[in-house]
């Protein structure tokens, strides 16, 4: 399976994961092959990357199944769209999607290895589901209770909530913010703080999330300048898996961070802005070279991550006289990878 820009895909290449819709649709299924009249639409759409592969074993999901995946993202949509028209808010999608949600994840030991497939459009929807996913895994490696998972993931779903009382030209704005835009920014988390509190089936836990997400360990964070003792640890898990993501995912105006990228540039910003605790969790939850990356490795050859668990990163071979041939690189083996290509 490979992580291509859309400018790269050829038809007759084969979608080896969906493409979900912002409302947790399906816009192609995995498995179809590709035709020209697909890949103009998708070009019509403002989608960036695709999924491709070759055969069935492409099509297998990881750690988060791709319906309970369309689930979430249908039922954080459903709740953000229902706040910003002022409308009564019903958290039980949520609720019962996060249960669904902790359950794969602690029924598997796996790593966060997801490339978003998607549009300009619906950033924010996604990035609160990818922030779910990676705040659950890394509640379980923390060692979390099953019900404090809960609290988390509800929360990491709904941090942004409160970005539906700010302007639409601000949020769908492609460029930097200006000064006045970022101010008014900064009250997001505020606002998602007074809707979700007192929400019927929500934790006081849960709604700090939302509050504090964007506070740093030295006080420069907004909306309270809180300092590091005073964050509540569910803000910390979430406040780093929300900066993670937002590097990896990428906006108009700067350029997206490979994983690894991303994690040493946390590391570099911890203990000053993150707890150096929740870095080292988050590097332990998620892939630094996630499936469909390809890799330059210290033998001189390129491969492809097909596949990878905590202990080992399966390659493929795509020069030399073992190309074709898959391996599994552990820690201690020889062979490592030296840097990502694509």
């Amino acid at each position: 399976m490979r992580y291509l820009p859309l400018d790269e895909i050829e038809e007759g290449m084969i979608l080896a994961r969906s493409v979900i819709t912002e409302d947790g649709g399906t816009l192609l299924p995995k498995g179809l092959k590709l035709t020209k009249d697909h890949l103009q639409e998708l070009k019509a759409l403002n989608f960036t990357h695709l999924f491709v592969g070759v055969g069935p074993e492409d099509f297998e999901a990881e750690g988060i199944s791709e319906q309970t995946y369309s689930q979430a993202l249908s039922y954080v949509r459903e709740v953000f769209l229902n706040a910003a028209k002022k409308q009564n808010l019903d958290y039980k999608g949520v609720l019962d999607v996060v249960d669904f949600m902790v359950d794969e994840v602690l029924n598997e030991d796996v790593l966060f290895n997801i490339f978003e497939i998607r549009n300009h459009d619906n950033y924010t929807y996604l990035h609160s589901v990818k922030v779910g996913i990676i705040a659950i895994i890394m509640g379980k490696n923390l060692g979390l209770e099953k019900d404090q998972i809960k609290e988390l993931a509800v929360g990491a779903l709904l941090h942004d909530i409160g970005k539906m009382f700010i302007e639409n030209s601000i949020l769908e704005k492609r460029g930097r913010l200006t000064y006045q835009e970022y101010e008014k920014m900064r009250f997001h988390p505020r606002y998602g703080f007074e809707i979700l509190c007192g929400a019927p089936g929500l934790s006081r836990q849960s709604t700090h999330v939302a509050y504090q997400h964007h506070e740093r360990e030295d006080g420069s964070g907004y909306p309270r300048g809180l300092i590091s003792e005073e964050i509540h640890l569910y803000a910390k898990i979430v406040m780093a898996a929300d900066s993670y993501d937002a590097m990896t995912s990428g906006r108009s105006y700067r350029r997206t961070l490979w994983s690894h990228e991303a994690l040493a540039q946390l590391a570099a910003e911890a203990p000053e802005k993150y707890d150096p605790k929740m870095i080292n969790l988050l590097a332990k939850s998620v892939a630094l070279y996630p499936v469909g990356s390809v890799v330059l490795l210290n033998n001189l050859e390129v491969g492809l991550v097909t596949d990878i668990t905590r202990g080992s990163v399966k390659i493929e071979f795509l020069t030399g006289e073992d190309k074709g041939k898959k391996i599994a690189l552990k820690a201690n083996d020889l062979l490592k990878i030296e840097r990502r290509l694509s």
